[in-house]
């Protein structure tokens, strides 16, 4: 029998905050806040609550192992070289960082060499991808042996397919929130866009436009190595303490 009293729930549903607020404390917080109130509350609880957090964890983990082993899919004729630039860009070898800068440092002498023009330089890099995306496929297996390809080595072809997605995700969040701010405080992004802009504009008028590339791409490509071997958390904790320290003798010195 269905009660019509206030803070009862009817046909699942809490009728009032107090109600809400008393089913999400017996069920121990677990719902959450990130649901949207149409009428459902996201726990488990025995009056009837259709939705629960876990499930919408569970949703979004299969939709990360799907959108993942799409990505797989698509990439299984790179997984060979993906591995191997995996291992570089980690510096499984202590020689691994200088190849990377001399191989970039190499490539940027060509080009600041032949000096093209920015639609010819568009089009070799473009060339340049087709081929790789044609070829790649095809010699990859008769380099590396296709029947060398041992289940540790699937393991970490997953989780570079899984980060690849996560990064993805990251990126468009990011976008949408560029989107949100966009929406509800136009001056503040307004503001921000212009600035940021107005600064980049800035250094690229002072720096040569190749070096601040060169610089650009071998920052990033030494950047997955820096984090794996802890340098980026050693210096930012460096930086830390020493902030820490000039606060510190800036209070004893007010006092």
């Amino acid at each position: 029998m269905r009660s019509e009293s206030r803070g009862v729930c009817r046909e699942g549903r809490p009728t009032d905050i107090n109600s809400l607020r008393g089913v999400l404390s017996r069920c121990g917080g677990r719902a959450g806040l990130g649901w949207r109130s149409r009428g459902k509350v996201p726990c488990d609880h025995r009056d009837g609550i259709p939705e629960t957090m876990a499930e919408g964890d569970n949703r979004s983990t299969n939709l990360l192992a799907a959108e993942t082993a799409s990505l797989e899919e698509q990439l299984q004729g790179w997984g060979e070289v993906m591995l191997m630039a995996d291992k570089v860009l980690r510096w499984e070898r202590a020689w691994f960082p200088p190849a990377i800068m001399g191989v970039v440092s190499l490539v940027f002498l060509i080009i600041y060499y032949l000096d093209p023009s920015v639609l010819s330089g568009v089009s070799c890099f473009v060339m340049f991808l087709c081929l790789a995306d044609y070829l790649v496929p095809i010699l990859a297996p008769r380099i590396f042996g296709s029947n060398k390809w041992t289940t540790e080595q699937q393991q970490r072809f997953h989780e570079i397919c899984s980060n690849l997605v996560k990064t993805r995700r990251r990126a468009v969040g990011w976008w949408k929130r560029l989107f949100t701010l966009k929406e509800e405080k136009p001056k503040m992004y307004f503001m921000t866009m212009i600035i940021s802009l107005a600064a980049v504009a800035w250094v690229g008028q002072q720096v040569h436009n190749l070096l601040l590339t060169y610089l650009i791409v071998t920052s990033l490509l030494l950047l997955p190595g820096l984090n794996q071997h802890g340098i980026i958390l050693k210096y930012i904790g460096m930086a830390k303490r020493e902030i820490n320290k000039l606060l510190k003798q800036k209070e004893k010195k007010n006092e």
